[in-house]
């Protein structure tokens, strides 16, 4: 269901990207696709679809896309699929030799990069009232995404968004309150240090959230700043960070949250996996996931604040976008419509790739899965709490991610200071977003 790129997984994958983009991809991805594609006997156009899923997913893509080609005779659209870290080898290959996909699925990460190299098409022009693409129907806090400085390159197919996933069953074994809305972050990792002395740190109250973006864009987003401007450059200062970093070192020299030990005999897996924690910040909609591969049902809990600010917002677990040079843009515009606006596609679907995103997809899908009523509860409750969209990640963000677990990694093992630790991180992201 939904964001297939959990927090730590796909890092490897980002800097692959962008080494090709810097090697040429870019050229390849703008140069290529044009109009020596024909229209096929009877004036049809044939809109070549990458996504990333398995054979499930595809099963169901397919059917919808047998609907969209029966109300719209003149266009054939033809679906390509790979796992996802598999999808974007594949994406390029194609692009590179010269016949890329008219519509493709983009993770939010690559938006700015994709976007700034050429690569997506400006779907502006297709968008609006008369227009191939009716985007008025998006949810409120999805409206700004798929956005570049105000170019809509692409449009959300789902959303999700940040929660913390607990063990109500170790936590009350340990007399520890769950997290509240009501709750900052000092009384969380109260609760959080009572489970650590309960299982005699065989499981630490949480995993750590100073060791992967997530935990540093949404407490920054707590103090009213972002993680990306507009510009792609950084939304807070040295000391926005040496604040957070002090603190959270702080919370892990108390025994509340896990050191970078516990990650690491953790791999391939997670901690919260593994049963090496009992709690953990990630996206709502992988508490399925986690819960099966830990053997224990996971809870949903809202995220400790201490300004009243959520810091949580509807990130789109995958979105939709046509080729900047496909021959076939107006065709592709209407395809994404209806994928982002169809009832018929959310009931295929269910929520095979998250939460709709749009008002007219909401509740139309059948959902019996006790994993995605979680999901859908929890949204409900911080629906009126959650921000729009922040701006996207800047080109060389994915690095600069990389870069961060491993200066954190270095401070919580006690090979460097707070303040060492802020400079490495403010010194290495001049040089990646140069």
């Amino acid at each position: 269901m939904g964001n297939d790129a959990p927090s730590r997984r796909p890092l490897t994958r980002r800097t692959t990207l962008t080494a090709l983009l810097a090697t040429g991809l870019g050229t390849a991805l703008t140069a290529c696709g044009g109009p020596s594609r024909s229209v096929g006997a009877g004036g049809t156009v044939t809109l070549r679809y990458f996504f990333w899923g398995d054979s499930g997913r595809a099963d169901l893509i397919n059917k919808c896309v047998t609907v969209f080609e029966r109300d719209h005779p003149k266009i054939r659209v033809k679906t390509s699929f790979a796992a996802f870290d598999s999808f974007w080898p594949k994406l390029s290959t194609a692009a590179a030799g010269g016949n890329p996909p008219d519509v493709m699925h983009i993770d939010y990460a690559w938006i700015r990069t994709l976007g700034e190299h050429g690569v997506l098409a400006d779907l502006d022009e297709h968008t609006g009232p008369g227009k191939e693409i009716d985007a008025s129907t998006l949810v409120p806090s999805l409206r700004t995404a798929g956005l570049v400085e105000d170019r809509r390159v692409a449009l959300p197919l789902s959303h999700n968004t940040v929660s913390v996933q607990y063990d109500a069953k170790v936590w009350a074994e340990a007399g520890a309150r769950p997290p509240t809305a009501r709750m900052g972050w000092d009384a969380f990792m109260e609760q959080s240090l009572k489970v650590t002395r309960h299982t005699r740190r065989k499981q630490f109250g949480m995993d750590n959230p100073g060791q992967n973006y997530m935990g540093v864009e949404t407490w920054m987003r707590q103090q009213g700043l972002q993680m990306w401007t507009e510009k792609g450059g950084l939304g807070f200062g040295h000391d926005d960070m040496r604040r957070y970093f002090g603190l959270v070192d702080g919370w892990r020299a108390e025994g509340a949250l896990a050191g970078p030990d516990v990650v690491l005999e953790s791999l391939p897996g997670y901690p919260i996996s593994t049963r090496r924690v009992a709690s953990n910040l990630e996206w709502d909609n992988q508490v399925g996931g986690r819960s099966e591969m830990r053997g224990s049902k996971l809870s949903l809990g809202i995220v400790p604040t201490d300004t009243g600010r959520s810091g949580i917002y509807a990130k789109p677990g995958m979105l939709l976008s046509a080729a900047a040079k496909s021959p076939y843009i107006s065709e592709a515009a209407q395809f994404i419509s209806f994928m982002i606006n169809d009832r018929r596609v959310a009931k295929i679907l269910g929520t095979n790739i998250g939460m709709p995103p749009t008002t007219s997809q909401e509740g139309a899908a059948e959902v019996t899965d006790p994993a995605v009523r979680q999901v859908q509860t929890y949204e409900k409750q911080v629906a009126a709490t959650m921000a729009a969209t922040p701006p996207s990640p800047a080109d060389g963000g994915a690095s600069l991610n990389v870069y961060l677990q491993r200066v954190a990694e270095k401070l919580f093992y006690g090979r460097v200071s707070v303040d060492h630790a802020v400079d490495l991180f403010f010194d290495q992201a001049k040089v990646v977003l140069a």
